[in-house]
């Protein structure tokens, strides 16, 4: 699996994502795990919010399910990569950094997941959600029809029901 990313936060734009998907995130807590600056000069660090927001463009994003987790994790690379640290950036190429959040989320016992898969599990869980609301109002929809139906039926008087035998 790959975390390291190509300038594609755009999911998380006004024009190309959804409020309702930075709804879940916000709702669900999931956090991202990751690098940003240049190769050789990357600063580690975790966020609940958008990645976009971190002030400088993010080079690695590892997701995981809580700011717990993410914690656990960034303390753990930066235990692994405590050498390479340099005025409070790492020193290290883009994919050692990368291999570091792996060995760390192992070590710690913290499933991780790439941007694009999370990506693709917020919009499953917003599918979801679109498919339970249309079935409730489905649902409604046809009780509403009986209703009207069963309303609309004119009762019998008592000597219709006689005048039959």
């Amino acid at each position: 699996m790959t975390f390291v990313i190509s300038d594609d936060l755009q999911w998380f734009s006004r024009s190309n994502g959804g409020k309702t998907e930075r709804k879940l995130f916000d709702q669900r807590g999931y956090c991202a795990i990751y690098f940003a600056g240049r190769d050789r000069a990357l600063r580690l660090g975790w966020t609940g919010r958008d990645p976009r927001r971190i002030g400088e463009p993010a080079r690695i994003i590892a997701w995981c399910a809580n700011d717990r987790f993410a914690k656990r994790v960034v303390t753990e690379v930066s235990q692994l990569l405590n050498s390479r640290l340099v005025s409070g950036r790492y020193d290290v190429p883009v994919h050692l950094a990368e291999q570091a959040i792996c060995v760390a989320a192992n070590n710690v016992g913290v499933q991780i997941t790439s941007h694009e898969a999370m990506m693709q599990h917020v919009k499953a869980i917003r599918h979801q959600g679109l498919e339970e609301e249309l079935s409730r109002a489905e649902a409604q929809f046809r009780n509403a029809e009986l209703e009207r139906k069963h309303e609309s039926a004119s009762p019998a008087s008592p000597e219709d029901g006689y005048a039959n035998f």
